[in-house]
């Protein structure tokens, strides 16, 4: 049986709707009371390439820009189809370009998955799934990877919301670390360093690659926030910034980490996952009084 074009689900004051063919997306999340709390997908067609700034979209296997579109992994390199969009590198993989199948459905909790057979994209087969439930406290989302290759394969989780948030919206996180970044606001690949503010500026176009946090915030009204919280496994986040939304993606690896050396990748977050094994996380957002 084809797959719903849209899926609706609702649980006290919350409502999603998810679009299972276009790459899995979240395309609305939203409160009775404080309205849209991603940025409302609007957009009648999906284009795979040139993808909607809103909604939330998963990250499988890897997430940001890798570098010339390849990384070498078992002392073999390998090569990647480049986004036309970015010369000669890849962004954020393959897995939120292509059609998801509904797994099950029920008035508050959706299933999708992604089966995905290595290409020209990603050499490697494996099996990814989300989950999504309402609850009147708020969402969860699991994120699941299985390698279905026959050898080990790098892996990684992620989620990337674009929440509703102009600049005078307040947001902060208690991530107590910061990747010094290159020209393409990707780390470099040194230590991180001590964050010295709980904020994130109200200033539009930076990007921030931290870790170490349990929490972040952001402002709503009335002494409410959204907060979101993640899984220890997705203890890295990825912040950008403009005039109409706020990204905060928790993820399970640091970006840039597949064009690191080898030995360097898992201290950074990256998996290895033999053939079978899964990686899997949970990402919480509710509702709660500012702190």
């Amino acid at each position: 049986m084809p797959s719903p074009d849209v899926i609706s689900i609702a649980s006290g004051p919350f409502s999603a709707r998810i679009r299972p063919a276009w790459g899995g997306r979240m395309t609305h999340l939203a409160h009775a009371e404080f309205g849209d709390l991603l940025v409302p997908t609007t957009s009648d067609v999906f284009d795979p390439w040139n993808w909607p700034k809103a909604g939330a979209y998963p990250l499988f296997p890897y997430h940001n820009r890798l570098y010339d579109a390849r990384f070498t992994h078992a002392g073999e390199q390998h090569i990647v189809l480049p986004h036309p969009a970015l010369g000669q590198n890849a962004m954020h993989g393959p897995s939120h370009r292509r059609p998801w199948r509904v797994v099950s459905q029920s008035s508050d909790r959706a299933v999708l998955a992604l089966a995905y057979d290595a290409d020209d994209e990603w050499p490697f087969s494996f099996e990814a799934q989300q989950a999504f439930s309402l609850t009147p406290e708020g969402l969860t989302v699991e994120l699941i990877i299985t390698n279905r290759a026959e050898v080990s394969a790098p892996a990684a989780i992620g989620w990337h919301p674009y929440v509703s948030a102009s600049l005078d919206r307040e947001a902060w996180t208690d991530a107590q670390l910061a990747y010094p970044l290159d020209e393409k606001d990707v780390p470099t690949g040194a230590s991180p360093v001590a964050r010295t503010m709980r904020d994130l500026p109200a200033t539009s176009g930076y990007t921030k690659h931290l870790t170490s946090w349990s929490n972040a915030q952001i402002l709503l009204n009335d002494g409410f926030s959204l907060s979101i919280e993640a899984d220890p496994v997705l203890n890295h986040l990825a912040v950008h910034r403009t005039e109409t939304y706020l990204c905060i993606e928790p993820v399970s690896m640091a970006a840039g980490t597949l064009s690191l050396p080898e030995h360097q990748r898992a201290a950074l977050g990256l998996k290895m996952l033999d053939p079978g094994q899964t990686l899997s996380g949970r990402i919480r957002l509710c509702i709660e009084h500012a702190s």
